[in-house]
């Protein structure tokens, strides 16, 4: 056990839990946050972990509690039966001001104008804020012509998932038993993720994705290659963020519906969070955009009876980007924005954004990405940061603490004071901390994370002077912050950026010191001595038959189905070049068999065509692929995550792993896995 584990046990006790326990439990393909999920294994924890009966009981719980979309008209007809029904879901109240009636929705039966007793709303407040998930008690009243017109669902007992409140000043006085670096080991796992996969200056990129959760309005932007992680911390550690996928975003679910005559999303949350936004599409008139500009300047927005409404949510945007062959992001020298829509790249909105969150510096996510390690309860840790965001003392603090010298724009001081009081929220609770300790923990990231704005506001707009932000105590990146914009370099669908010493020295400002290339050369060594299994396969090659001695164009549906059948199941990995042994062969046969680009780019190329020709163009987004040297051979590695949506090959097989093989599935099998894996 770590250090940092053993004091959480100590000084913490009822709400620390093993975050791996997740993966242990009974919950299968269904979709549960963390939070709900910890606090059901919560009890059944039998000395720090699950015993088989207490896994028994999950599984039984899940079943019974927690039915699928496919049981929707079961559960209806059982209740239209007059059997009394309960069920674990996120439950939520509207108020119908016009009829003077709570409605209430249920996801799981696509329900959202039953009827709720007054008695559950008024023990459970947060049901007309953010929703609750707990396992309510459903009975059904039929029509009877005259004082029941319709059928009516009604919810007659509900018991909560979650933390009602939680001891802050207890929580505060125990950070003092942690020494920093405990102290971030320990939120890092508490967000699910394996402190010892990453390095310190990734895991305050980590902590920074949640400082909007424990900071009354935060706007900021992370910009990251697919399958960092960008938006699970929203999806799972807090039950008072609302994720919007890529989509149209419009007015009415930002702020107020005229037509259901309901508030929209940022008065309800603590956080929006706008997830691939560089699929988002607003309203042709603008309405989205102005008044979202409006609000992250003012914290005001306009409400149906015309006067200003005011809210402390957060906003987030999250989109991919194109990175180059040093993992930086391709466009960096004419502005990273420049990859998302029109609207998105109006200076006036970035300027509104207090930071970006730098996330091509986080690994993929991958099996080793997961705490095993003891956090925080998920409902637990959910309420502190809540609770945290109207604590003033930290306001106070920051406002007589940070002075940032020749910083005169007033708005770049108030972003770097928001995020500043952040951090200290997170890393010092307790206020127990010295001055150094404030700026170099709390302001320089803070300055970091600001400065980048700035950087894209120069790119974008050449009203913005290009400026460099220094705090009392710079560090690297301020110190080596250019003190002219970089030349912009023309950009092609070729372009590689400039590998000359320039290029070099202003690398060398970022704080984040990885060898990427001999990190993952590790990985993959250990992925190859580990040998095949449910997420891991070797294939000699995708052109070149070792058997046979000819080129066999039939190997690439071979490499399609192992790519399917990781997308169909839980992802994996994928070397090509390597034998069923673990024995490297390397790629070189391929590559003579590819025409005029006998070279890794046309393997890739070909790599490419071959999966879109076997499983579409959209399995692109599920894959990623590139070329290392192992042993002074080169070898193909692809990493696959989950697909939220079935993947066929050539539109008809569809294939699962089933232990270290791709398992094809039969009509009858494919339909009921997918009722229940989707």
């Amino acid at each position: 056990m770590k250090s940092f584990e053993s004091k959480a046990k100590d000084f913490y006790g009822e709400v620390v839990i093993n975050k791996g326990l997740m993966s242990k439990a009974g919950f299968g393909a269904r979709a549960v946050p963390v939070y709900v999920g910890e606090w059901i294994i919560s009890q059944f924890i039998k000395e720090g972990d699950i015993t088989d009966d207490g896994r028994q009981e999950i599984v039984d719980i899940v079943s019974k509690y927690l039915p699928q979309k496919a049981d929707k008209n079961t559960i209806l007809n059982r209740l239209r039966e007059q059997e009394e029904v309960k069920i674990l879901d996120d439950y939520r109240v509207n108020v119908n001001i016009e009829y003077n009636t709570h409605e209430l929705s249920i996801p799981i039966l696509d329900r959202n104008k039953e009827m709720v007793q007054k008695s559950i709303v008024d023990d459970n407040p947060m049901l007309l804020k953010t929703g609750m998930w707990g396992v309510g008690t459903m009975r059904y009243v039929p029509p009877d012509g005259e004082d029941v017109k319709k059928g009516q669902i009604w919810l007659v007992d509900f018991k909560p998932f979650q933390t009602p409140g939680v001891d802050l000043d207890y929580f505060r006085g125990c950070r003092k038993h942690f020494t920093l670096e405990e102290w971030i080991d320990l939120l890092v796992s508490s967000c699910q993720v394996n402190p010892s996969f990453i390095n310190r200056s990734q895991k305050l990129i980590l902590l920074s994705r949640i400082i909007p959760l424990v900071q009354p309005r935060v706007n900021i932007a992370e910009l990251a290659p697919k399958g960092t992680g960008k938006s699970f911390v929203f999806d799972n550690i807090s039950r008072y963020a609302a994720v919007i996928p890529g989509g149209k975003l419009t007015a009415p679910s930002l702020f107020f519906n005229r037509s259901s005559k309901q508030i929209g999303l940022i008065p309800r949350y603590d956080v929006v969070v706008v997830d691939e936004v560089q699929k988002i599409h607003t309203d042709a008139a603008g309405e989205a955009m102005a008044g979202l500009k409006m609000y992250m300047e003012s914290g005001r927005y306009r409400r149906i009876t015309g006067d200003m409404g005011t809210s402390e949510c957060g906003f987030v945007m999250l989109g991919n980007i194109t990175l180059d062959s040093k993992r930086k992001p391709l466009y960096e020298s004419n502005g990273i924005f420049r990859e998302l829509p029109p609207e998105l790249q109006e200076s006036a909105f970035v300027d509104r954004l207090q930071g970006l969150i730098e996330g091509w510096f986080m690994p993929r996510i991958s099996r080793e990405t997961p705490s095993k390690s003891l956090g925080f309860k998920g409902d637990f840790f959910s309420e502190v940061l809540h609770e945290l965001r109207s604590d003033l003392q930290y306001a106070d603090y920051v406002s007589q603490s940070m002075r940032l010298p020749d910083c005169d724009d007033m708005r770049d001081n108030k972003a770097i004071a928001r995020i500043a009081e952040g951090y200290l929220k997170l890393l010092y609770p307790d206020l127990q901390l010295s001055e150094e300790d404030f700026i170099l923990n709390c302001v320089n990231p803070a300055v970091r994370m600001r400065q980048q704005i700035r950087d894209e506001l120069s790119k974008l707009d050449q009203e913005y002077k290009w400026t460099t932000i220094k705090s009392e105590i710079p560090d690297k990146s301020q110190k080596n912050h250019p003190p002219t914009m970089p030349e912009l370099v023309p950009i092609s669908n070729n372009y590689t950026p400039k590998d000359d010493k320039s290029t070099d020295d202003v690398n060398s400002s970022v704080p984040i010191e990885i060898d990427r290339k001999e990190e993952e050369i590790e990985e993959i060594r250990n992925i190859i001595a580990e040998g095949e299994g449910k997420n891991i396969e070797f294939k000699a090659s995708i052109r070149w038959d070792y058997k046979q001695d000819k080129v066999n164009k039939d190997l690439g549906y071979d490499v399609s189905k192992t790519i399917a059948a990781f997308a169909n199941t839980e992802g994996g990995t994928l070397l090509i070049g390597v034998d069923d042994n673990g024995g490297v062969l390397g790629l070189s046969n391929d590559y003579k068999t590819l025409g005029r680009k006998k070279n890794i780019d046309g393997f890739l190329l070909y790599l490419d065509d071959v999966i879109s020709q076997y499983l579409g163009r959209l399995m692109s987004a599920y894959y990623k692929a590139n070329v290392v040297m192992i042993d002074e051979k080169e070898i193909c590695r692809v990493d696959v995550i989950e697909s939220p949506r079935p993947v066929y090959v050539n539109e008809n097989d569809f294939f699962i792993r089933s232990s270290a093989s791709s398992r094809k599935l039969t009509t009858k099998e494919v339909n009921e896995y997918i009722k229940q894996h989707y």
